[in-house]
């Protein structure tokens, strides 16, 4: 209708509008029932073109307008119908013949899993993708946009065809990898990040398990030297420093530690050779118990 009041027509001027039966156009037309036929979709074989044309008084419209139908009215396509190739023999149509027709979009909801887009759009290939009369193989379908937007997935496969994982397996095999994948790929986005900070916070519990000896190392060497230490307590500070070395000689470390660990060892022995060193400056008289 938008094509008829694009030209003039209008439905309240008197013009009357039939829809014929499949196989009657012909009887109509050469009757004098109708003046026109419109015909779109399979209506527009092979075979009724033919009788059609070979029809007295009988003859193809063409558009060659159809370029301005096409930029007015966005849904229409134009088609191109060419010289003889109805009949070669009798050079049917005599020229090109331009014709136009509205777009068959093909519409899905928009949470149509991508796998089923692709066979689809694949099937739709098959049937609508064949060399024909009004069209040149491979020319259907396209990815044409009207009314409603293309979808992502179509688009990705009218560029690059079908998901390498629907190319390469069956199509119950790549449904079961996707899927396998739709839950595996989260998995590890997160695991990435812990796998790369693992070394760091490994090596830190290593090295905690011995740097924090070192603190107690420096508080007993820093009392043993205060000018306010008893020399009392000497026996005292090395039998705290031999606890000190019985517990460390028990910590576990790998073998790649064995640095940090032997380190710790000789550190400890460092301070005993002090703590002896000053005991034995001490007078005799301090290294003996007191007397009640």
């Amino acid at each position: 209708m938008t094509l008829l009041k694009t030209n003039g027509f209008a439905p309240d001027d008197g013009t009357a509008y039939v829809d014929t039966t499949t196989g009657d156009e012909v009887r109509a037309l050469t009757e004098n029932r109708i003046d026109a036929i419109f015909l779109m979709g399979d209506s527009t074989s092979t075979v009724l073109m033919r009788q059609l044309l070979h029809t007295p008084d009988a003859h193809l419209f063409s558009f060659t307008q159809a370029d301005g139908y096409t930029r007015r009215i966005s849904y229409l396509n134009k088609l191109e119908l060419p010289k003889g190739s109805l009949d070669f023999g009798k050079d049917i149509p005599a020229e090109d013949v331009y014709l136009i027709g509205p777009t068959v979009e093909l519409i899905a909801r928009n949470d149509l899993h991508p796998a089923l887009s692709d066979l689809l759009l694949e099937a739709a290939r098959e049937v609508h993708g064949k060399a024909g009369i009004f069209k040149k193989r491979g020319e259907f379908p396209t990815p044409v946009e009207h009314e409603f937007p293309i979808s992502p997935d179509a688009r990705r496969y009218y560029t690059s065809g079908k998901s390498f994982l629907y190319r390469t397996f069956p199509f119950w095999a790549a449904g079961l990898v996707a899927r396998a994948l739709a839950a595996i790929v989260p998995i590890a986005l997160l695991l990435i990040p812990a796998l790369k900070i693992a070394p760091t916070v490994y090596r830190w519990r290593i090295e905690s398990r011995i740097y924090r000896w070192y603190r107690v190392l420096l508080e007993l060497e820093r009392d043993a030297f205060e000018p306010s230490f008893d020399p009392k307590r000497s026996e005292e500070l090395l039998r705290h420093l031999d606890h000190i070395e019985d517990t460390v000689n028990k910590i576990t470390v790998p073998a790649s530690f064995g640095d940090l660990f032997y380190a710790l060892r000789g550190h400890i022995n460092f301070v005993r050779n002090r703590l002896l060193s000053k005991h034995a400056d001490l007078p005799a008289e301090s290294h003996q118990p007191a007397k009640e």
